[in-house]
């Protein structure tokens, strides 16, 4: 029945979460408060290598607090207002970035109720939508939407599934490298990949920032790098994704990387994001026109007919 279909598949997503937040959020949590912990003692020591070099540029940094806030005081009386300007809006940028969080926040909590309603009444507005087709049509516009469904469907799940493999790949190169949070990059990043670019930018970045928090020396920092260029990001844009998602939606790894190519040049990081499914869709309709084709007089017509 699809009451208890909607409680099983609603209880299962719930399970699932409430699994990730119980064994792996504490050891998320667990080695942020580390890296927290070992932040100042890095930054100290950050401070005592580039001291040196100031003082050859004639900056002398203040060796305690009383100093450091005697010179702040100083510096404070001699800055003019447009010199507060970036201040004010990095704290507008904040507040704003809060507010959006607390938004987000409230629309994940929205989502389930959402989920239930549209689970439950999806079938009666599919129906209502096909009442107001004309009935010539009706048969085509069935058969178009329901092939766009399937193919958009397949497309969700093949990214999804690009999503963990790459959440996998960036974790699991981490951890044998020794970067600190690995396993929470590698989940970010893979949960990020949904947008191009982003994951890959941020499981670089986050990489490298935690290598040097850490103290791993320029050979983690160098095997981060190597991992990322040559390890994931060639697999991702070459293998993983057109073999994946090109095969969830019928489409070569030839045409998944022109779509790409072609959508970014021409529509830039939105044509990136839509570029597959939009190339999945428009397959669709240039299949229907061929076989449409295929069976005109133009083609089949008379050898003699010219």
């Amino acid at each position: 029945p699809r009451g208890a279909a909607i409680a099983i598949v609603l209880l299962g997503f719930t399970a699932a979460v409430a699994a990730f937040l119980l064994l792996v959020i504490p050891e998320i949590v667990r080695d942020i408060a580390g890296v927290a912990k070992e932040l100042p003692g890095h930054v100290q020591r950050g401070l005592v290598r580039l001291e040196p070099i100031l003082k050859q540029q004639g900056i002398q940094l203040p060796s305690t607090t009383d100093e450091w806030v005697a010179q702040l005081k100083s510096k404070s009386d001699s800055i003019s207002a447009s010199q507060l300007a970036p201040v004010g809006d990095a704290l507008k940028a904040l507040i704003g970035g809060t507010v959006s969080a607390f938004g987000a926040v409230f629309g994940a909590l929205i989502v389930p109720i959402l989920a239930v309603y549209l689970l439950a009444d999806f079938d009666r507005m599919i129906s209502g939508a096909r009442e107001l087709v004309p009935l010539r049509l009706r048969e085509s516009v069935e058969s178009v939407a329901g092939e766009i469904d399937h193919t958009l469907s397949q497309f969700m799940r093949g990214q999804l599934t690009v999503m963990l493999i790459l959440a996998v790949l960036y974790g699991g190169s981490y951890w044998l490298l020794g970067v600190r949070l690995a396993i929470p990059i590698g989940i970010a990043a893979g949960v990020l990949n949904f947008v191009p670019y982003v994951g890959g930018a941020f499981a670089v970045v986050a990489g490298i920032s935690m290598s040097l928090i850490g103290g791993g020396g320029i050979a983690q920092i160098a095997g981060v790098v190597i991992a990322y260029v040559l390890g994931v990001q060639a697999l991702e844009g070459f293998v993983i994704t057109p073999r994946i998602v090109g095969e969830s939606v019928g489409l070569r790894e030839i045409w998944v990387l022109l779509a790409l190519f072609v959508g970014g040049e021409v529509f830039g990081f939105l044509g990136v994001l839509l570029a597959v499914p939009a190339a999945a869709v428009l397959k669709i309709f240039v299949s229907r026109a061929l076989a449409h084709y295929r069976e005109s007089l133009v083609f089949l017509g008379p050898a003699d007919g010219i």
